[in-house]
C-alpha cells in the first residue's frame, strides 16, 4: 500500500511542507515571547493578533478553494501561496512595533489561505479512500518533522548566542533559507493534477454530504473552546520556564506531533476517523489540564500531549473530507472547513486573551480543558450518527 499511496508527488509535497514548516517554526515559538518581552504587548493584543491571523486564513481559503475547483488546476495557487508565505515571514527581522508583527503574521496567514485548499485537494488527487488517513498522516508527519527542525534551530541559536532581542531577529532572518528550498521543491518536483471543473457557477450546499457538515460543526465548536500554540507558549513562561527552554518544549510538541501522525492515521483507517478524532479532543483537554497544574513537569507533559493532539486534529478532518467530498468540489469543501474553523479560532483567541488579562490563565485553561473533554465524549457517543465512511 505504501508504494501506491506515497507516489513522487505525495513525497515531494511532504518535503515541501517539511521545509516550509522548518522556516515557519523557527519563528512561531519566538513571536509571542518577542511581542511580550521586547514589544510589551498584552495577552489580549497577542490573542487578537493570532485570531486575526487565523481569520485571514479563513477568508482566503474559501475563495482559493472555490476558484481552484472552477479553474480545474491546483498547482498555480499552491505555488503562489507558498512563495508569498516564505518571503513574508523573514520580514519579522525588521519589526519594531506590535503592529508590524501583526501585519507580517496576517500576511503570512493570508498566503497560507491561498495555498491550503488547493494543496490539500492536490494531495487528495493522489490518494485513495482506503489510504487517506495514512497519506494525510504522512503529510502531517512531514509537517511535524520540519517544525521540530525549526524549533530546535531556534533553541540552538538562543542557547549558543543568548536570548537577546538581536538573536531573536537573527532567527527570523535565517528562516528565509529553508523557505527558499521548499519553494524550489514545489516548483520543480510536484506535478499538477488537472481535472474537469464543475460547471456550476455557484456553490450549492447540498452538493456536500451531511457527514461533512457534522465534521465542520464539531471542529468549529472545538476550535471555539480550544487554544492554539501561542497561549501554550505564554503559559510555559507563566509557569516559570526560562525563555531559552521554551523553544525546546515546543520542539517536544513537534516531535510528538510528527511521531504520532502516521500511527493516528493508520488507526483511523482501521477503526474509524470520527472515533480517533474524539480521542484527539480528549487528549487536548488532558494537555491543557497539565499546563494548568503548572510547574516544569506539567509544562513538559502539556506540550507532549498537545503534540499528540496536533498530530491528528486537522489531518483526520482532511482525510474525512477527502473521503466524502466529490472530486470537483474538494477544494471548496476544504475551504468551507478552514473558514468555519478560522472564524471559531478568531473568537476563541480574542476572548481567551481577554479572559487571561482579566481573570487569569488558570481559569482559561480549566475552561478550555473541560469543554474539550466534554466535546470529545459527545463526539464519541454520536460517531455512529455521523455516517462517516469506515466508522461504525
Amino acid at each position: 500500500m505504501k508504494s501506491v499511496s506515497l507516489n513522487k508527488n505525495i513525497i515531494a509535497l511532504g518535503a515541501n511542507s517539511f521545509f516550509t514548516d522548518f522556516s515557519t517554526e523557527m519563528i512561531l515559538p519566538l513571536l509571542p515571547l518577542f511581542m511580550d518581552r521586547y514589544l510589551h504587548a498584552s495577552k489580549s493584543e497577542i490573542g487578537f493578533i493570532e485570531g486575526m491571523a487565523e481569520f485571514g486564513v479563513a477568508v482566503l481559503i474559501a475563495l482559493s478553494g472555490f476558484y481552484s475547483d472552477r479553474l480545474g488546476k491546483r498547482k498555480g495557487l499552491t505555488v503562489f501561496g507558498y512563495t508569498m508565505s516564505n518571503l513574508i515571514k523573514p520580514l519579522a527581522f525588521f519589526a519594531q512595533t506590535t503592529m508590524m508583527i501583526a501585519l507580517i503574521r496576517i500576511g503570512d496567514r493570508l498566503a497560507k489561505g491561498v495555498r491550503v485548499a488547493p494543496r490539500d485537494a492536490l494531495i487528495s488527487a493522489y490518494t485513495t479512500k482506503e489510504a487517506s488517513g495514512f497519506v494525510f498522516g504522512f503529510h502531517k508527519m512531514m509537517d511535524g518533522a520540519g517544525a521540530l527542525a525549526g524549533s530546535l534551530t531556534a533553541f540552538g541559536v538562543l542557547w549558543l548566542w543568548g536570548e537577546s532581542e538581536e538573536n531573536f531577529r537573527h532567527v527570523f532572518a535565517l528562516s528565509l533559507v529553508p523557505g527558499l528550498i521548499s519553494m524550489a521543491i514545489l516548483i520543480f518536483w510536484v506535478s499538477d493534477a488537472p481535472f474537469t471543473p464543475s460547471r456550476e457557477r455557484r456553490f450549492r450546499p447540498k452538493a456536500l454530504s451531511k457527514p461533512f457538515y457534522w465534521l465542520v460543526g464539531f471542529q468549529s465548536l472545538f476550535s471555539l473552546a480550544a487554544m492554539n500554540y501561542s497561549f501554550f507558549l505564554l503559559k510555559a513562561e507563566n509557569n516559570g520556564f526560562a525563555i531559552v527552554m521554551i523553544p525546546l518544549a515546543y520542539a517536544l510538541y513537534n516531535l510528538t506531533q510528527s511521531f504520532f501522525a502516521i500511527p493516528i492515521g493508520r488507526l483511523a483507517d482501521r477503526f474509524g476517523k470520527a472515533t480517533l478524532l474524539s480521542c484527539i479532543y480528549i487528549a487536548f483537554g488532558l494537555g491543557a489540564s497539565a499546563m494548568m497544574v503548572g510547574g516544569a513537569w506539567g509544562t513538559w507533559i502539556g506540550f507532549g500531549i498537545y503534540g499528540f493532539f496536533a498530530g491528528g486534529f486537522n489531518a483526520l478532518a482532511k482525510a474525512i473530507i477527502s473521503d466524502t467530498a466529490p472530486l470537483e468540489l474538494k477544494a471548496t469543501a476544504y475551504g468551507i472547513y478552514y473558514t468555519s474553523v478560522g472564524f471559531a479560532t478568531l473568537a476563541s483567541l480574542s476572548i481567551g486573551g481577554i479572559i487571561w488579562d482579566r481573570i487569569g490563565s488558570t481559569f482559561l485553561f480549566a475552561l478550555s480543558s473541560t469543554a474539550a473533554i466534554i466535546l470529545g465524549i459527545v463526539l464519541f457517543r454520536l460517531r455512529s450518527h455521523l455516517h462517516i465512511p469506515q466508522d461504525s
